[in-house]
């Protein structure tokens, strides 16, 4: 019976041995995903010669294929629990952002495949890019915006949504060549172009008494893309656009307002960081002239410089105002999220790789990058609108903006220090917490020899256990 225990005890701590090195083995590969991965990879993208002279870099396509698994995933389960009909229409990020950003991942697949980087007609990309366009026309994502135009959505101004309808799905016909929503798609492209031609200021609202002008830029390039599979184009609206943004919507620092009055062309509110790198995303494609001016005023009112971080500003340098809300997303030091993270894109389209690259490498060392996707962006997206695929993606979708002028200025400066103090943190607690536990095994590994070496030296020997004695006799 006493042999029984012993071996009991022996199993035990030979169990308990064991259980701690796989609680360990499992801490150390969480520190190897968490901390010691994006370390690599902040340094890899620093490395990137490519980012340097194109302002994209190399790991952007491999990143979108990873991101497309995650986004399919969220797009099935989205459309099988029919979640836009029950959304609240006041809730802008669970309503706006499965539609913008599934708009972002078809322009994103469009472009990566026209670069030959990735074959967006096969596998999980081509899966992705068919739920991305169903999700786009579907009548149950636009719930919210029925609420607040009625049934005739579709057929008056809501130049947010019918813009993104028909960018998205010219990006879907472009890549698949499938015309299964190619009348939707023409019908809101010539529809919404009379509108913008005939309205006076060639403005139209999003919300009803809510105009944004970079929103009626992005309208009036999407119509532009979609013409071409018709033969057309408007070429005479974007130019009459393009006037009124120099004219009566120019700001006193040479850029578009950020919100005017559709009716009266004013201009209610000053030019914003979010807003002008979101109009500068597609300004080029318009004039690329004019937007190459609107970029030099943006990184002459806009650009901050710091010995530890570089960036756009939400409101211009100076002007003593804090602003943050939905649209300008966190503002950190006056350095606005939304603006430098789209200002990767609008610097790219203008020849701007000296912008585009230092703040590439600041948004991928602060977007916490794992082999899960980036953490940042990530529970953005979950807390905005139960995703997290979608910030990434639209992280992805201004890094993969074209340039479109003639030349274009590579960087050839230092990584700003802020990456660099990113990578000394996340290599240093990955470090730490492998050490730490790769020092506890061997503390344990130790003991449990010990205590093995010293319960051998207390067992009774054979010899000890059964003693026997000679026989009385004569």
């Amino acid at each position: 019976m006493a042999s029984f225990f012993r071996v009991l005890r022996e199993k035990k701590h030979s169990i308990g041995l064991w259980v701690h090195f796989a609680v360990a083995a499992a801490v150390i590969v969480l520190a190897l995903a968490l901390f010691i991965y994006p370390a690599v990879t902040i340094v890899a993208v620093v490395g990137d010669s490519q980012l340097r002279q194109s302002g994209q870099s190399r790991y952007v396509a491999g990143w979108f294929k990873s991101a497309s698994g995650r986004y399919l995933s969220w797009a099935n389960a989205y459309l099988d629990k029919n979640v836009a009909a029950g959304l609240d229409h006041e809730d802008i990020a669970a309503t706006e952002w499965p539609m913008f950003g599934s708009v972002y991942f078809l322009v994103t697949a469009e472009e990566l495949h026209k670069q030959g980087k990735i074959d967006a007609t096969e596998g999980t990309v081509r899966k992705a890019v068919e739920k991305a366009a169903e999700i786009v026309a579907s009548p149950v994502t636009a719930t919210w915006v029925k609420e607040k135009w009625g049934d005739d959505y579709l057929d008056r101004e809501n130049v947010f949504y019918r813009m993104l309808l028909i960018l998205g799905l010219s990006s879907y016909e472009s890549i698949t060549g499938d015309r299964q929503h190619h009348a939707l798609m023409s019908e809101q492209r010539t529809s919404l172009a009379v509108e913008l031609a005939e309205a006076k200021y060639h403005l139209l609202d999003d919300y009803p008494g809510e105009c944004y002008p970079n929103d009626v830029l992005w309208a009036v390039a999407a119509i532009e893309r979609a013409a071409r599979f018709d033969d057309a184009n408007h070429d005479e609206l974007a130019k009459n656009l393009m006037a009124v943004l120099e004219g009566p919507l120019k700001t006193d620092k040479g850029l578009p307002a950020f919100q005017a009055s559709a009716r009266s062309g004013g201009i209610m509110q000053e030019a914003r960081g979010c807003g002008n790198s979101g109009i500068l995303l597609f300004a080029a494609e318009l004039d690329p002239e004019i937007a190459s001016r609107w970029f030099e005023a943006y990184e002459s009112h806009f650009w901050k410089e710091t010995d530890w971080m570089v960036g756009f500003t939400e409101t211009a340098r100076g002007s003593n105002v804090d602003m943050a809300d939905v649209d300008s997303g966190p503002v950190l030091f006056e350095f606005g999220s939304v603006a430098s993270g789209f200002a990767i894109g609008a610097a790219k389209t203008v020849g701007r790789n000296d912008r585009a690259a230092p703040l590439t490498m600041e948004a991928v060392a602060c977007s916490w990058p794992t082999p899960f996707g980036p953490l940042v962006p990530g529970l953005m997206g979950r807390l905005g609108a139960g995703s997290w695929s979608l910030g990434e993606v639209a992280l992805l979708f201004s890094m993969t903006r074209p340039c479109l002028v003639d030349e274009s200025i590579p960087y050839e400066g230092r990584a700003p220090r802020l990456v660099w103090v990113l990578v000394a943190i996340y290599a240093g607690l990955g470090l730490f917490f492998i050490g730490f536990e790769i020092r506890s095994c061997r503390r344990v590994l130790r003991r449990y020899r010990e205590t093995v070496a010293a319960r051998k030296n207390v067992e009774p020997t054979p010899a000890e256990g059964g003693q026997t004695f000679p026989a009385e006799g004569g």
